[in-house]
């Protein structure tokens, strides 16, 4: 009988001291298979998400912070940057093309980006591809509240060509009762984009006049809530002095007329301080549209002179509000009404996607920009390559421990192995008796080590596959990134034989053991 069918004997006779420290290798192979494959899944997606343009356009600050925040949508934006930074560079000699993001909003904790146009045609989010619609249409940089989904978002939130939605103030979705939402303006679903497998099946995307439009109103209804917040401060102010004042003061019989306690008598005399004197009066159509002019002009000098207006805080492009009086006979709809056909031409920008010429310009460019004051850029691979150094050491802690799990297993082969001498050196003074030499002893032990820990090694590698396919949804859930299980690549493989080999080392001591057995004493009768 040659040495693999006494090792394969060896081992059924085992049957379940094998499988259990078999078993502790597979699932310590399973996870470092399945850590290594997902690492490398994951930076090869996250660097491959770059590959199309050189560099990000934003505010001033963290690199990082730009790139993740606006490839990976992870993170708060570092700041927006005036429109003509974006126009200044979008036309530079050395650009190509030039896509801007605004962001601010998002629908049920997906983020709402607002762009142009060519991000359906110039954009590549792999190599040599760019976007494709699976239903619907792109909408038009003129198109307003027109919204194409990622096929993510159309999938979890089972949107469909047609539908309204209302976007919620801020990037992260909060607890309804926080919550500000757009309601003055729903967003209509146009179209749906074909799965990428990256962070981009997580967007909506919009024209970015739309996100000047919702934040402009914002901006309208916010300053109206603050001028009522100072009135009414302002009323308390005054009913409280009312209030503690002394009882002589508040007696009636001593009290000052103000114009509060006689509010006709009050806009009697504003009225007539502006009145001209007989001797000047102007025609009668004049002074009285000179007199209701100053009437209703009246109470704004007086009163909210130190306020800021309403009308400061509208867009530059923006066309002139209606009256209040004017909106309120429109019937109370003014916001929804106006906003509706005033739409911005331009506002402050997020990120700005830049793509040179040619590679050549794009170091020289990144210099330019980087002395701009109002602007920065980042260049994607660059800052991925460092954030994957910065937790390149905690991977490597967390494979170590996973190492360890490994050498803990194998060390069980080597005890289990080890404990079944006791029971088998009988056999082995048999085998010694009829012509056996020490050295095939050796190997026998030292193959079954090596067995048990390829059994393991193949086992795990199994094992692993199924948890990448276990992980897969909830990966490609959270990060965009779908990962696959491919079969016995050459990491694995190197897995395996270097798995099987510290297995044979292990085995080394048991098989010395086994070697010295003492013949004759072993074949003396059992009783």
């Amino acid at each position: 009988m040659n040495t693999f069918s006494l090792v394969f004997r060896s081992i059924t006779q085992r049957a379940l001291s094998v499988t259990l420290t078999g078993l502790s290798i597979a699932l310590g192979v399973a996870l470092i298979s399945a850590t290594l494959e997902l690492k490398r899944q994951v930076e090869e997606s996250f660097n491959q998400s770059s590959v199309g343009y050189e560099m990000i356009l934003g505010a001033k600050g963290s690199a990082l912070q730009l790139v993740l925040n606006t490839v990976y949508q992870l993170g708060d934006p570092v700041g927006n940057i005036p429109y003509s930074v974006y126009q200044k560079y979008r036309n530079h000699p050395m650009v190509s093309w030039a896509i801007p993001f605004g962001l601010g909003d998002n629908y049920k904790g997906y983020r709402i980006i607002g762009t142009t146009e060519e991000i359906f045609t110039k954009f590549t989010y792999k190599p040599n591809q760019t976007f494709e619609l699976a239903e619907g249409r792109a909408f038009k940089d003129s198109e307003p509240f027109a919204a194409v989904l990622g096929s993510d978002v159309a999938r979890q939130l089972q949107l469909k060509i047609g539908d309204k939605f209302i976007a919620t103030h801020g990037l992260q979705d909060v607890a309804a009762e926080m919550a500000i939402k757009h309601e003055h303006d729903p967003m209509t679903v146009v179209g749906i984009l074909k799965p990428t497998y990256t962070t981009c099946d997580k967007a909506i995307y919009i024209s970015l006049p739309t996100v000047w439009a919702i934040h402009e109103v914002e901006e309208e209804k916010d300053l109206e809530v603050r001028n009522d917040e100072m009135a009414r401060i302002r009323k308390d102010a005054q009913t409280e002095a009312a209030l503690s004042a002394s009882p002589s003061d508040a007696h009636p019989a001593h009290t000052k007329p103000t114009a509060e306690s006689y509010p006709h008598q009050h806009e009697k005399k504003a009225t007539s301080e502006f009145q001209t004197p007989p001797s000047e009066k102007q025609p009668a159509d004049k002074a009285s549209s000179s007199l209701s002019r100053h009437s209703d002009e009246t109470a704004l000098v007086k009163h909210d002179e130190h306020e800021p207006r309403k009308s400061d805080k509208t867009h530059p492009t923006a066309e002139p509000q209606l009256s209040e009086e004017a909106s309120h006979q429109a019937g109370g709809n003014h916001i929804e009404h106006s906003h509706a056909h005033q739409i911005p031409t331009e506002g402050d920008v997020t990120a700005v996607i830049l793509k040179t010429k040619a590679p050549i310009f794009a170091l020289q460019l990144y210099k330019i920009i980087n002395s701009e004051p109002l602007a920065q850029a980042a260049i994607p691979t660059r800052e991925i390559k460092n954030l994957f150094d910065i937790v390149g050491n905690i991977n490597w802690a967390f494979l170590f421990i996973t190492a360890l799990v490994i050498a803990v297993a194998l060390i069980g082969v080597m005890v289990a192995i080890y404990n079944s001498l006791s029971e088998r050196r009988r056999d082995i003074a048999i085998m010694r008796a009829l012509g056996a030499h020490r050295a095939r002893i050796f190997a026998m032990i030292t193959l079954e080590a090596a067995t048990v820990s390829l059994l393991g090694a193949l086992v795990g590698i199994v094992l692993s596959k199924v948890l990448l396919l276990g992980l897969r949804p909830f990966v490609l859930a959270r990060t965009g990134v779908e990962i696959s299980a491919p079969i016995f690549n050459s990491g694995e493989i190197a897995l395996i034989l270097v798995v099987t080999g510290v297995g044979a080392l292990v085995g080394i001591l048991p098989a010395a053991n086994a070697y010295r057995t003492d013949v004759a004493k072993n074949l003396n009768p059992i009783s």
